[in-house]
């Protein structure tokens, strides 16, 4: 599988922005905003979804491997502890939530 840019590297998701329109037609004019919506969201669902079903997923689309689902699911709970506390129901690494 060919590796692309990272999607979550704000030039490249700045430029992807470009290329959609707002449900109006017209290009979005704060994709600072929507690129901190995406930030927040995604921090959320590593958080909550336990390192096993991340690892599931990351291989079902083909990634083998466990690719660091421990490590980034520890740090968005690290992230909500830190700034968001009482956000979500954070699971553990042998929750099956």
């Amino acid at each position: 599988m060919a590796r692309g840019p990272n999607f979550i590297e704000w030039e490249e998701f700045k430029a992807l922005m470009a290329d959609i329109p707002t449900t109006r037609g017209k290009p979005y004019e704060d994709v600072a905003t929507v690129y901190g919506d995406m930030s927040r969201l995604v921090v959320a669902w590593l958080a909550c979804t336990s390192p096993e079903k991340l690892r599931d997923l990351y291989n079902e689309l083909g990634w083998k491997g466990s690719g660091n689902t421990r490590a980034f699911h520890a740090a968005a709970k690290r992230w909500l502890e830190l700034y968001h506390p009482d956000r979500c129901t954070v699971v553990s690494e042998t929750d099956q939530a």
